[in-house]
């Protein structure tokens, strides 16, 4: 599943309130986004996530196998609290979830009726990941421009389902398996947005995450090498202040 059209949504619809500045701070109040004392926000997030696979291990499977790590692009969701010790700055907790399923084929080997021989490659991302958040324009700006950076632990499952060839058989049989290794990394995150207020409580936002993080790969792929776990995040959502 994609979203690029709702992120043009978004876009149109932040546009759309950015344009109107006069009658933003006119329905609201200038009283409204003057309010300030320890204020927080919760912000849910949707949008598209796609792996970098700039390692050894995905290096490696590209020889052998069909497929991509980018074709492993796929939802991300995400939630972060925020508390602004200032006006312009605050500290943000965030939690995200993302899974990406490809099918990967063998390039020089088909099974004996001529047939493919494939298996599904799953890769699970959950960071749990805490940073500061600073805000480069004034709270009742019409769009409020953001840049932020955090890290925190990157969770991570990888797995891969479906027929494979035992080379270690001279007759190479085809067999059917799951092979599937977990882990945490420690991770960091670069970020960058636009936040559009529609009410002193409530706006919308779009925004990029740049994540950096990697481990070792052990259980059923020990000894093969380094997972990346790094990507670009393209979200939008809608923050909650209070």
């Amino acid at each position: 599943m994609k979203l690029r059209w709702w992120f043009g949504g978004l876009l149109a619809l932040g546009l759309l309130v950015g344009a109107t500045p006069g009658q933003a701070r006119s329905r609201y109040g200038d009283r409204g986004y003057e309010r300030y004392g320890n204020q927080q926000s919760v912000r849910l997030r949707l949008g598209l996530f796609t792996p970098d696979g700039e390692s050894d291990f995905f290096d490696d499977v590209a020889v052998d196998f069909t497929g991509e790590p980018k074709d492993l692009e796929d939802v991300v969701g995400g939630l972060d609290y925020v508390f602004d010790l200032q006006r312009n700055f605050g500290l943000m907790l965030s939690a995200d979830y993302f899974q990406g399923k490809m099918d990967q084929s063998y390039r020089d080997f088909v099974d004996n009726r001529g047939n493919r021989i494939t298996h599904t490659t799953t890769l699970d991302v959950t960071p749990l990941t805490a940073g500061v958040v600073i805000k480069l324009a004034p709270e009742g700006a019409p769009i409020v421009p953001y840049v932020g950076a955090g890290g925190g632990v990157y969770a991570w499952r990888y797995r891969e389902s479906g027929d494979f060839i035992d080379f270690g058989v001279a007759s190479r049989p085809v067999f059917s398996t799951t092979l599937e290794d977990t882990g945490a990394a420690l991770g960091y995150y670069l970020q960058a947005g636009l936040d559009v207020p529609i009410s002193p409580y409530f706006s919308f936002f779009a925004e990029g995450r740049w994540d950096r993080a990697d481990d070792e790969l052990g259980g059923d792929f020990a000894d093969l090498g380094t997972l990346d776990l790094s990507g670009r995040r393209v979200m939008g959502g809608i923050a909650w202040k209070f």
